[in-house]
């Protein structure tokens, strides 16, 4: 009996050794991950870096929650608004911080009840690459809430890290 439970458990283990190559075949070796992750381009116009931003923002968002231990997770992110509501009108537009309206619905996690939130995200260019300066919550119609070191900060500026700061790329 012995001896038929160590037959099995050697099959069972070269089958596992077997699926495990089989599948590790399939996964790019470090230096092609490194590749792929190293060319990641931040995108040349504003409108442009809007738009990648905010279709990449749920996934760092929910990382954020997570490393964060926030019980929320995030269901979809609204296309941008860029038109940029007046901030100081006696300065040149092109020394205010530039202006992205995001929407995001979310829940609690394991709950089926979605929320709500805009976000109001300011961004300015420095020597490396794009900033969040600043960022601005609203819920209904409560008065915005500064979240400038909220997961959503956190999220935003990883993001800009990765595809904008060129210390991050090769």
């Amino acid at each position: 009996m012995i001896e038929s439970w160590i037959n099995q458990y050697q099959k069972f283990s070269k089958s596992v050794i077997a699926i495990a190559i089989a599948l590790l075949s399939h996964i790019p070796s470090s230096a092609n991950a490194e590749t792929y992750i190293n060319n990641r381009t931040c995108p040349a116009d504003f409108p442009s870096l809007s738009k990648a931003l905010a279709k990449d923002l749920p996934d760092y968002l929910n990382r954020a929650y997570s490393r964060l231990r926030i019980k929320r997770e995030v269901m979809t992110i609204s296309q941008p608004e860029l038109e940029p509501l007046p901030l100081a009108p006696d300065q040149g537009r092109d020394r205010l911080p530039q202006q992205i309206f995001l929407s995001v619905l979310e829940r609690q996690t394991g709950s089926v009840k979605t929320s709500q939130r805009a976000y109001w995200l300011f961004v300015v260019p420095t020597s490396n690459g794009w900033r969040l300066a600043m960022a601005f919550m609203r819920i209904g119609q409560a008065p915005p809430v500064d979240v400038s070191d909220a997961a959503i900060a956190d999220a935003s500026n990883k993001w800009l890290r990765d595809y904008c700061d060129p210390r991050y790329r090769l």
